[in-house]
């Protein structure tokens, strides 16, 4: 014969129930801690990581998405947002050679967090620069029988070729001031073709010294040649050809009966309503 018993449920002491409450708090706490310690971590190594990568993917990305477009030139640049594990950088761009004005482009270039280069630019057809270059060089008389079919009151732009490469200062007494804008450090009908601002050739040689063999991912990435084509060219730059805007019929046709000048492209041609003003 068995008997039955209820239950009895002794009740927790109050000091029990606190020590549980305080337990199940402690921990609590501790893994908030450790998820505040886990995501400073993250931060500054994401900033540790933009200060070290940050600067040279801007020497990079700022040089190399224009050395090798000689069809664009950056007016402003802003790079690397975020914590450093992705970086981008936005160029505002604007069409060379063209007559009257343009409006400005965006390219970017990101950096992931392995390394890897890719951008997204303006593409060089359908530009003055190049479609010039697709065309190829003209003969020197074709370009004489097209000028004299334009009145003299047209702007032009034209990628000028030399026959033999002309030094630094050799180049800046031929140009006249308010027409230069782009130097050809290469051929500038043989890819890759390699350019700088016309005014800034001491910056090229600048920006290759902050080079390396290591770049060429990211060179390869922006359509840019080779650190070891550029290095070679930083060593001794000479301008082989141009980029010139502004120009007005005789200048280029002073252009033309020039002997060191090879051929004379005609960009693009147009009235340009700046030339009423005497200093424009």
């Amino acid at each position: 014969m068995t008997t039955d018993f209820d239950e009895i449920v002794l009740p927790e002491p109050p000091s029990l129930r606190r020590a549980v409450f305080l337990g199940v708090l402690r921990t609590g706490l501790a893994a908030v801690a450790w998820l505040l310690v886990g995501a400073l971590l993250v931060v500054l190594t994401g900033v540790v990581l933009g200060g070290l990568r940050g600067e040279h993917f801007a020497d990079v990305a700022r040089g190399g998405a224009l050395v090798g477009r000689p069809e664009y030139a950056s007016v402003d640049s802003t790079c690397c947002p975020g914590l450093g594990y992705s970086l981008r950088m936005s160029l505002d761009l604007t069409t060379r050679g063209t007559v009257g004005g343009t409006s400005t482009l965006t390219g970017v270039v990101r950096e992931n967090v392995l390394g890897e280069i890719s951008a997204d630019l303006p593409p060089a057809a359908g530009t003055p620069v190049g479609e010039a270059l697709d065309r190829g060089r003209p003969a020197k008389d074709a370009t004489k029988a097209f000028l004299a079919t334009l009145p003299d009151s047209v702007a032009a732009s034209a990628v000028v070729e030399f026959g033999t490469p002309l030094s630094a200062d050799e180049f800046l007494g031929l140009v006249p001031v308010s027409s230069r804008s782009l130097a050809f450090l290469s051929a500038p009908y043989d890819e890759p073709v390699a350019s700088w601002p016309a005014t800034d050739l001491r910056g090229f040689q600048d920006w290759v010294g902050q080079l390396s063999g290591g770049d060429d991912d990211a060179l390869r990435a922006l359509q840019a040649p080779p650190y070891a084509q550029l290095r070679s060219l930083a060593a001794d730059p000479h301008v082989h050809g141009a980029v010139l805007d502004n120009l007005t019929v005789t200048q280029v046709r002073a252009l033309l009966a020039d002997p060191r000048v090879t051929s004379v492209n005609i960009a693009a041609v147009g009235f340009d309503p700046a030339r009423q003003f005497p200093h424009s």
